[in-house]
């Protein structure tokens, strides 16, 4: 979808930045904000590939589209595949208490062909979580039982989570990736039902199923960063 017209770089700063201050000002009831905006999607074809946006009631949408500070959260869909879930103005809360309408949203849409949808998350903080494991500072309990009765498997999923490469080794590598794989799923389990990943928490609490962790799913260098590249996959029956 393409404007019709554009505006200076002056006009459009200004108008940001006006725009800024009382979209702020007319913010602090935030549970009415979410519950009064629009969503609105971006894209050609409802089953293709598009962006489900919401905006505070009002909000003129060739502008959002231009100024993506105004947009409270977005969600992503590709045919029945939905990810990519992100609350823009953090403090309005996580994604599952920010983002339920856009997912609505996308789940109609991707059921246009009688699919499934298929839902997948992120698991930010993940590589976080398990360093925090390792230094003692949370209980893990995957953790622990692999560092008591399989150290290849420890070892590994350490290595991946810390950046830093075993013991004999030079790079955290494919051998490292497969050593850890299984405890590395059990951990991702943990972490997932422990309620600890936020994109998760949308789908569980709007009918989602757990169907599997793809450890291989992001590959992006923040994907490998934050999760060693995992991401949880879920199911919406119909």
């Amino acid at each position: 979808m393409l404007l019709a017209s554009t505006v200076s770089k002056l006009s459009q700063r200004s108008v940001r930045h006006g725009l800024k201050r009382n979209f702020f000002a007319s913010s602090t009831d935030h549970t009415n904000l979410v519950a009064n905006a629009k969503v609105h999607i971006i894209g050609d074809d409802p089953y293709g590939k598009r962006t489900y946006i919401l905006l505070p009631d009002g909000t003129d949408l060739d502008l959002a589209l231009k100024v993506d500070k105004l947009h409270l959260a977005r969600l992503r869909a590709n045919q029945n595949m939905i990810y990519g879930a992100q609350v823009v103005q953090r403090s309005l809360g996580t994604q599952s208490e920010v983002c339920k309408s856009l997912l609505h949203a996308a789940l109609k849409d991707a059921r246009l062909k009688g699919e499934d949808p298929i839902a997948m998350a992120s698991l930010e903080g993940f590589c976080k979580w398990i360093r925090s494991g390792i230094e003692g500072k949370v209980e893990i309990d995957k953790l622990k039982e692999m560092k008591e009765n399989d150290e290849v498997s420890y070892e590994a999923c350490k290595a991946i989570a810390t950046g830093v490469p075993r013991p004999g080794h030079s790079v955290v590598g494919q051998g490292t990736y497969r050593d850890a794989e299984k405890g590395w799923v059990w951990l991702a389990h943990e972490f997932v039902d422990k309620e600890l990943s936020s994109e998760s928490e949308l789908y569980k609490s709007n009918g989602g199923t757990l169907q599997w962790i793809d450890t291989m799913a992001d590959m992006s260098r923040e994907g490998l960063i934050d999760s060693g590249g995992s991401m949880a996959r879920f199911i919406f029956k119909s």
